[in-house]
C-alpha cells in the first residue's frame, strides 16, 4: 500500500512548485506554460500507476453519473436562483483566442490532475477504511484549493475565521462529496460532478453576485442534499433481519426529513421575509413607546401599503432622518407640496414625532405576535456573545496562555520532567514487583 503515497507526494510537490518557485523563476506566459506542463505530468502518471496495480479508474456507473449531474446542476441552480434577488455580475474571464490557447489549459490541467488523482486515491485508500479515507482525501484536496499566499495572510483570528467559513468549509463539503462519488463510481462520477459548476464559472458571461456568506451556506446545503441522495440511492444487499431494521430506520429517517424540511422552509421564509421579498416584513419591538398596544419582544408584521391607504389611527413603520426604523401611530395626516405627510406619536409618549414624508413610510402594521420577538433577541445576543468569544476572548486567552508558557517555560518544563520521571520510577517499581513475584512462584 506504499504506492498510495506516491500520488499525494507528487500532487503536493507540483502545488509547492507552482506556488513558490515558478512565479519567481519565470516571467510572463512562461509561468502559465510551466504550470501546464507540471500539472499535466500528474495525469499520465496516475493512469500508469493505476494500470500497474490493476485499478480501473474509468469504470462507469450511469446511475451515479446521472446523480452527479443532478447534484451539480442543483448546486448551480441555487446560486442562480439567489442571484435573481441579490444580483448578477459580469464574468472576469474573457475568452479570446489567445486566452483559449494559453489560459484555458492553465485552468484545465490542474482541474483534470486533481480529479484524476482523487479518483485513484478514492479507489485505493478507501478499500479498507472508507470513511476515514474519504475524510482524509477530501480534506487534502480542500486545502489545495487555496494558494499559499492565502494561508500566509491568515495573521489574525478574524482572518482565520473568515477564511474557514468563506473558503475552507465550502471547499471541504464539495471535496468530500466528489471523493465519495469517486469511491462509488470512479473518475467519471467525480469528474462530472466537479465539471458542471467549474465550466459554468469559466464560461458563463454573467455570474451570481451574492455575498460569500450566502454562497457558503448554499454550497454546504447542496452538498448535504447530495450526500442524502447518494445514501438513498446506493443501498447494500440486506438480510431479512437487516431489511426489517432498515425499514424501521428508513421510516424514522423519512419523518426526520419531513421535520427538518419544514424547519428549513420556515427558516427560508423567515430569512426572505426580513428582506421584504414576500411582501411583508417582521419587526421586533425593542422599546415600550407603543405600550400597551405593542410591548417589547412582540413581533410586528408590517406590509407595504400605499400612502393614500394609510388612515389616522393606523400604526406605521417609517424611517427616521437617521435611517433607523420606528413604529408609531398616525395621529394626523395632511398634504403639502404635492406629497402626503403624517404626524405620528408613540402611545406611551407625550410628544408627537417630527412630520413623516410618504417616502419614509415602510408599511403598515397588520397584526402582532406577542413575545415571539424574544426568540430573535436571544438569538442575536447569543450570536453576538459567541462572536465576541471567538474573535476576542478566546484568542486573548490563547495568547495569554502562550505568553505564560513562554515566560514561565523553565518552571513548566521542570514540572513536566519531574512528573514524567516520577511516573517512570513508579512504572519500574511495578515491573520489579511483578518480576519478584514470578521468581517466587
Amino acid at each position: 500500500m506504499k504506492h498510495i503515497f506516491t500520488i499525494p507526494v507528487l500532487i503536493l510537490t507540483v502545488y509547492l512548485l507552482t506556488n513558490l518557485i515558478v512565479p519567481f523563476a519565470f516571467k510572463g506566459e512562461m509561468i502559465f506554460i510551466v504550470d501546464i506542463i507540471l500539472w499535466t505530468i500528474i495525469i499520465p502518471a496516475t493512469f500508469l500507476i493505476a494500470k500497474y496495480f490493476q485499478i480501473n479508474l474509468l469504470k462507469t456507473d450511469k446511475t451515479l453519473i446521472q446523480i452527479a449531474i443532478i447534484i451539480a446542476t442543483f448546486q448551480v441552480f441555487l446560486s442562480v436562483f439567489m442571484a435573481f434577488f441579490m444580483g448578477f455580475g459580469k464574468n472576469a474571464l474573457t475568452w479570446t483566442p489567445r486566452a483559449l490557447a494559453v489560459y484555458f489549459p492553465f485552468l484545465l490541467m490542474p482541474f483534470l490532475a486533481i480529479e484524476t488523482s482523487r479518483a485513484y486515491l478514492a479507489q485505493t485508500a478507501a478499500r479498507r477504511k472508507p470513511t476515514m479515507a474519504i475524510l482524509t482525501i477530501g480534506l487534502f484536496y480542500a486545502l489545495l484549493t487555496s494558494t499559499i499566499s492565502n494561508y500566509l495572510g491568515l495573521t489574525t483570528p478574524l482572518a482565520i475565521a473568515e477564511f474557514t467559513i468563506r473558503m475552507l468549509i465550502p471547499a471541504l463539503a464539495t471535496s468530500l462529496l466528489a471523493t465519495y462519488l469517486a469511491y462509488l463510481g470512479g473518475l467519471p462520477a467525480n469528474l462530472v460532478y466537479m465539471a458542471v459548476p467549474t465550466l459554468f464559472t469559466w464560461f458563463s458571461p454573467i455570474l451570481p453576485n451574492i455575498p460569500w456568506q450566502t454562497q457558503s451556506i448554499l454550497t454546504v446545503a447542496a452538498t448535504t442534499i447530495g450526500f442524502l441522495i447518494l445514501d438513498a440511492t446506493v443501498k447494500p444487499i440486506l438480510t431479512a433481519k437487516q431489511h426489517r431494521i432498515h425499514l424501521r430506520t428508513a421510516k424514522k429517517a423519512e419523518r426526520q426529513v419531513i421535520y427538518w424540511t419544514a424547519i428549513a422552509l420556515i427558516g427560508v421564509i423567515a430569512v426572505w421575509s426580513t428582506t421584504g421579498l414576500l411582501g411583508f416584513t417582521p419587526t421586533v419591538i425593542a422599546s415600550g413607546s407603543m405600550q400597551p398596544a405593542l410591548n417589547p419582544g412582540d413581533m410586528a408584521i408590517i406590509i407595504k401599503t400605499p400612502a393614500e391607504a394609510i388612515k389616522v389611527g393606523d400604526i406605521i413603520q417609517y424611517q427616521t432622518s437617521s435611517g433607523s426604523p420606528t413604529i408609531h401611530r398616525v395621529i394626523d395626516k395632511y398634504k403639502a407640496g404635492g406629497q402626503l405627510w403624517f404626524i405620528t406619536k408613540g402611545d406611551a409618549n407625550n410628544v408627537a414625532d417630527d412630520p413623516v414624508n410618504e417616502r419614509q413610510v415602510m408599511g403598515k402594521l397588520v397584526f402582532t405576535i406577542p413575545k415571539l420577538g424574544w426568540v430573535s433577541i436571544y438569538l442575536k445576543e447569543f450570536a453576538q456573545n459567541a462572536y465576541t468569544f471567538l474573535t476576542t476572548t478566546f484568542p486573548t486567552t490563547i495568547m495569554e496562555g502562550c505568553q505564560f508558557i513562554a515566560t514561565k517555560g523553565i518552571y513548566v518544563t521542570t514540572a513536566l520532567v519531574l512528573t514524567a520521571y516520577s511516573y517512570l520510577l513508579f512504572a519500574c517499581y511495578k515491573i520489579k514487583q511483578k518480576g519478584g513475584s514470578k521468581n517466587k512462584n
